[in-house]
């Protein structure tokens, strides 16, 4: 049975432990070995789970330094958990019986201290045409082995209600490898085509490593979608799309994130691929039947003692329908344009328009150019940057006679917007306020000039 283990017993521990270090890296090189590991603390967590991460440690040949080295990467897998807060080892001489010949064998204390295992955060967020309130609450450790339940509600003006319930657990007590399971419940006012979305169902997937040092998620999906509040405006095919649909799909989404920072990097890159396929399954499971792909990326660069960075992103993506028909659902169409995507246009307002409805598209392409300095007066160290930008995007529908043509199509005749504004960077979110003037439109979209303010946590 762990023991309990007080903050200070901690501190403590840690301050010895330095001590012990100081004195073993002195002889980095000499022999020793690990004859046991004790465990204090980390009561909320079961023993079968701990010792499934420590006991490789034992009975290893090693020298000081290959030790400490592994008790450095056994403390970061621990805190991988999430469900400690402190983590430590402290070391001492086995009794002389258990020694080997030149070598010095020692004893360790794996010392744990819990993190709280119960979590409640509310709060408003505003952006990108909406205003929304959300409470998130969360059980950690459930069952002892950094299992975790949590449930996320969020009411807003255009996503109405969104209600998300996920337990997750790593797989065979693996750092690396964790699997989650969605309950999912969602309303939300599509007004930039006349109708409300009403989607329920389940969401599966198992996230782990993936090639070249990325990150792998491969799921599965059962969505019952229902397309309904159809407006008296609406146009023709709006009003076709009004009814339920139900989609069983497979995805596998690969991500590489090198960048120094997600919300405003400085430096690095970032590549993001995702493919789903539904419907197409053995028995042909669900009355929604497509392939769909997207690609997302990033590269950013400072220059000038990190006084200028600039940042290029570009984004892409094709649904193809295997209906008899070859059309798609208006519910897994791209749409594209406001805030937080082409800046310059309201919010998914590109792309093919049926009367005054964006009914969205089969194929688009966006890309973004972005160069940020510091405002002059304020210190180099303020989240607040200057922003210049240039971006260009377009959403057209697939001609399945010649898809080529849609391509070249999506890169000969862009929409383009430019302008001038101010990013303040905030721990949680990123903030935008510019000034956009629209250069190119096609005659079926929305563009927009003058102010736009994005709040998010993702921009082109």
């Amino acid at each position: 049975m762990a023991e309990a283990l007080p903050d200070q017993s901690v501190k403590d521990a840690k301050r010895a432990q330095s001590l012990v270090y100081e004195a073993l890296e002195r002889n980095q090189t000499l022999p020793v070995t690990l004859t046991a590991l004790r465990i204090q603390g980390g009561n909320s967590t079961r023993s079968s789970f701990l010792r499934a991460q420590v006991d490789d440690l034992l009975s290893r040949p090693y020298t000081v330094r290959t030790l400490l080295q592994a008790l450095d990467g056994s403390a970061k897998r621990l805190n991988s958990f999430g469900i400690f807060n402190g983590v430590a080892f402290g070391l001492d001489l086995a009794a002389p019986q258990e020694s080997l010949p030149g070598v010095v064998a020692l004893e360790g204390t794996l010392l744990l201290q819990d993190a709280p295992t119960k979590r409640l955060r509310t709060g408003t967020d505003v952006g990108n045409g909406e205003v929304s309130a959300y409470a998130s609450g969360a059980l950690l450790n459930v069952f002892g082995g950094a299992e975790s339940l949590t449930i996320d509600a969020n009411i807003g003006s255009q996503k109405r209600s969104s209600y998300i319930v996920n337990y997750g657990t790593p797989i065979k007590n693996s750092h690396l490898w964790r699997a989650d399971i969605s309950g999912i419940a969602s309303s939300g006012d599509k007004e930039w085509a006349s109708h409300e979305q009403v989607i329920r169902g389940l969401r599966a997937k198992a996230v782990g490593p993936g090639a070249f040092g990325g990150t792998q998620e491969i799921g599965y999906e059962a969505f019952w979608r229902t397309v309904t509040g159809v407006k008296s405006h609406a146009s023709e095919s709006v009003r076709a799309a009004a009814g339920d649909s139900f989609k069983s799909s497979v995805f596998n989404t690969w991500t590489l994130d090198r960048r120094n920072d997600p919300l405003f990097p400085t430096e690095g890159f970032y590549v993001k691929l995702k493919n789903e396929v539904a419907g197409y399954l053995p028995n042909r499971q669900g009355d929604i039947q497509f392939m769909k792909g997207e690609v997302e990326s990033q590269v950013a660069k400072s220059f000038w003692k990190e006084n200028f960075t600039v940042s290029l992103t570009g984004r892409g993506g094709l649904l193809w329908s295997f209906m008899k028909d070859g059309k798609t659902n208006i519910v897994d169409r791209f749409v594209l344009g406001g805030a937080n995507d082409v800046r310059g246009f309201y919010l998914n307002r590109m792309g093919p328009r049926d009367e005054e409805d964006s009914v969205g598209g089969e194929a688009y392409g966006a890309g973004g150019l972005s160069l940020f300095s510091r405002v002059p007066g304020v210190a180099n160290t303020s989240p607040l940057r200057l922003h210049l930008f240039a971006n260009a995007g377009s959403l057209l529908g697939l001609n399945r006679e010649n898809p080529r043509e849609t391509i070249a199509k999506l890169f000969k005749e862009p929409s383009i917007a430019a302008g001038v504004g101010l990013i303040y960077k905030h721990p949680v979110a990123r903030f935008e306020l510019n000034f956009t003037l629209p250069i190119a439109a096609r005659a079926s979209e929305f563009p927009r000039k003058g102010f736009q303010f994005g709040l998010g946590m993702s921009f082109l």
